[in-house]
């Protein structure tokens, strides 16, 4: 006699019974009361659902409707501290890639932690931290603000955007990060991002022209410039060059001053002194988290008639900036990610040499570095150098 198909409809059903559901509530009631010491009470005042419970550590994560308030009363509740750790253990959110804000309680432990998602919109967790996950949120912790704003990497975006016509101190709302270098930047919620959004479209250089090119991830308008936001969240804004002369000259020398070093030549010692600065500044702006860094090369520009270029140095920036010093954070160490740079063809090295150059050597200002490159015009010449720099 063969079995019967299987028929989910008749199938016995698994089920948790009414002594384990009362346990688990049990549990969360435990976990949540441990937020209203800290200055929260979670149950009725945040419109949370869809609670699904955990253990090692003990926790629950939920939807909650309400998700900003909840948000706002976490960065002024007197007993949490803001605090970005992953969970102990295995972290689903970190595997998932999720970006969130966290708080802890403070005080003696067993402490509370309450993450809330900002690229998911209503996602929430809170878990407590056993006493040998003991972490100490004094002062320091509660002025994590004030630490960003100490860092070199603020004080150079913060001036280097005010420069433009923008006070980032009238913008910043919370959760102030600093990253390691200017290309990372620096990260905020924003007090008003609808605020940010127009006082970046509208800003203008002194000859009324644009300052930034706002973009969009889907790729409507300008095909390429809308292309180079593809890996920005939020709506992005490039600075704009200006072509013109007295913007970005042109990288000859003046023979009334001296001979100066050939821009192809040059390319086998580094990037050719003749150019201006063309760094350029970058800003992500979304509802949850914003982003301002200023990227290495400059790669958009415009024409005396206003017309927007994406010019060649975009394959610097996509290689080097993008690919090998961004998105390959915390796959390599930080100093390979540091000191090994890849020379491609862009204005530095007037688009003649392809290669990579290897910082072997600082001392203070001092930096000896070993360059290997070849050409990139058809020439087939190879050339490898130790070049001694240094910073004044």
């Amino acid at each position: 006699m063969t079995e019967p198909p299987f028929d989910p409809n008749t199938a016995p059903r698994a089920g948790n019974s009414a002594q384990d559901r009362a346990a688990m509530r049990a549990d969360m009631n435990k976990v949540a009361l441990k937020l209203r010491e800290a200055g929260i009470q979670l149950y009725g005042f945040y419109k949370i659902h869809d609670l699904v419970p955990y253990w090692n550590p003990l926790g629950f994560d939920f939807m909650c409707d309400n998700w900003r308030q909840l948000l706002d009363a976490a960065g002024k509740a007197p007993r949490l501290g803001s605090d970005q750790i992953n969970m102990p253990g295995y972290d689903p959110w970190l595997q998932a890639g999720v970006k969130s804000v966290g708080f802890t309680q403070t005080g003696k432990a067993p402490h509370v932690h309450l993450d809330i998602a900002i690229d998911r919109p209503g996602l929430c967790r809170i878990y407590i931290l056993e006493k040998d996950e003991e972490r100490r949120l004094d002062a320091l912790r509660r002025a994590r603000v004030v630490t960003a704003r100490d860092t070199d990497v603020f004080r150079k975006i913060h001036r280097r955007v005010e420069g433009l016509g923008i006070d980032l101190d009238d913008h910043i709302g919370s959760h102030l990060e600093a990253g390691r270098l200017v290309l990372d930047g620096i990260n905020f919620v924003a007090k008003d991002h609808h605020r940010l959004l127009d006082a970046l479209t509208n800003l203008k250089y002194p000859a009324g022209n644009n300052v930034f090119f706002r973009g969009e991830r889907s790729g409507r308008g300008h095909f390429f410039g809308m292309a180079s936001f593809l890996a920005t969240d939020g709506i992005g804004f490039r600075q704009i060059w200006q072509t013109f002369p007295e913007e970005r000259p042109v990288a000859t020398p003046d023979p009334r001053t001296g001979p100066a070093m050939d821009p192809k030549a040059s390319g086998r010692f580094g990037d050719s002194p003749n150019l201006p600065d063309l760094t350029s500044v970058h800003c992500a702006v979304s509802n949850r988290i914003c982003n301002v860094h200023i990227d290495e090369m400059g790669f958009v520009v415009t024409d005396s008639k206003g017309t927007i270029i994406v010019d060649p140095d975009a394959l610097r920036h996509i290689f080097v900036e993008l690919l090998w010093k961004t998105n390959l954070q915390g796959k390599l160490p930080f100093w390979a990610l540091d000191n090994v740079n890849f020379i491609i063809p862009s204005s530095p090295n007037d688009f003649s040499r392809v290669g990579v150059s290897v910082d072997i050597a600082k001392f203070g200002r001092v930096k000896i570095a070993l360059n290997g490159s070849c050409s990139a015009d058809g020439k087939m010449e190879a050339a490898g150098t130790l070049t001694l720099g240094f910073k004044f």
